[in-house]
């Protein structure tokens, strides 16, 4: 099966003043990362619209299609609005086809990697240094709703807790469907990147790397899975973990075209024998 890879659209209505028409090559499948739009109804519509009338779409929510909604309201929107069509939006589920199977979760972070300059402090001082700077940093923690219920004072924000705990249970449910058996390929599909070695170097340093990735090479390592997608990070990715072939294929915003390395055609086959062979060049 040929899948076209790609991420972080980032759709806009500036989109048409800037002509980014988007090419869509020859494929079975388009994998996508997440960040489609600034908005969960704007990103259905794009995904119905501009790729669905040409092949099946399978992708993930990333924190931009978040914005303006609770994590729990924009999942119900997606499961009403995509209902019996060829839009495939994965949160802790599983698509296949013939013989690729997909596992899919937006995943968020833990908040806990040590790449960035405070990566010398014990684990959970170095979390909580994160996740303190991250709030400062991130829109995310002023535009996506709770969807938990408040106490008190809380504000109606999203909170760190909440995504910690998505991830844990993203990472878990990963884990999990990684350990049963498969006769064909295997790729997870995440939004948030799987190790440090997808992070851009023109942030090295930066504490806010711990709100793009996490450290989930022994979950790589464990179950061997033939590809991890994920997006989140505004530069290209096409690296090999164990066994494991991990890509990151982002178009990025407007004012970003050219700089993080978008492939617009980046089809790969997933057949499983085409898929180790590359894993083992």
């Amino acid at each position: 099966m040929k899948a076209w890879i790609i991420s972080d659209f980032h759709s806009s209505p500036l989109d048409l003043f800037h002509r980014r028409q988007l090419a869509v090559p020859r494929a079975d499948v388009c994998i996508c990362a997440g960040d489609i739009a600034g908005n969960i109804e704007s990103a259905i519509d794009f995904l119905h619209s501009e790729i669905a009338p040409h092949m099946p779409v399978v992708a993930v929510l990333g924190n931009h299609d978040f914005y303006g909604s609770s994590i729990d309201r924009a999942l119900e929107y997606v499961r009403k609005w995509t209902a019996g069509t060829n839009v495939h939006i994965l949160e802790n589920e599983i698509f296949q086809r013939d013989d690729l199977r997909i596992v899919g979760a937006t995943l968020w972070t833990d908040f806990e990697i040590d790449a960035h300059d405070f990566g010398h402090l014990p684990k959970r001082a170095r979390r909580d240094m994160a996740v303190r700077e991250c709030m400062r940093y991130l829109l995310d923690f002023r535009v996506i709703y709770r969807s938990d219920t408040r106490v008190g004072g809380q504000s109606g924000l999203i909170t760190p807790e909440e995504m910690i705990s998505r991830h844990q249970e993203s990472r878990a449910y990963i884990e999990r469907e990684l350990s049963k058996p498969f006769d064909g390929t295997t790729m997870v599909l995440t939004h948030h990147a799987p190790t440090p070695r997808s992070l851009d170097p023109r942030f090295g340093g930066h504490i806010s790397n711990a709100a793009f990735a996490s450290n989930l090479s022994n979950v790589i390592h464990a179950g061997r899975p033939h590809f991890w997608v994920h997006g989140h990070v505004h530069r290209f990715a096409d690296y090999v973990e164990n066994e494991t072939r991990v890509l990151c294929n982002p178009r990025g915003y407007v004012g970003e075209r050219g700089s993080g390395g978008f492939r617009p055609g980046l089809v790969v086959e997933t057949s499983v024998t085409e898929a180790e062979d590359r894993n083992h060049e």
